[in-house]
């Protein structure tokens, strides 16, 4: 199941889970090369970072609904 421990290339290459993160966080653009640098990372890890300028509370807000969405991968 895809969730926040997802790696990046792994939510990038799914089009439900990346349409959930992109519609929260439209700066989460797969088409951007800098976050093809990032592509082993999970994407809670990815976030954690102060660049990533994602409140707390909007990653909780990413997860909560990575998890409800239950995408296979």
């Amino acid at each position: 199941m895809i969730t926040v421990k997802s790696k990046i290339k792994d939510i990038c290459a799914n089009d439900e889970a990346y349409e959930i993160v992109h519609e929260l966080n439209p700066g989460f653009d797969r088409d951007d090369p800098r976050l093809h640098e990032a592509d082993n990372m999970s994407l809670k890890a990815l976030l954690a970072f102060p660049a990533s300028k994602c409140p707390k509370d909007l990653q909780k807000k990413i997860a909560a609904a990575l998890e409800e969405a239950e995408i296979e991968d």
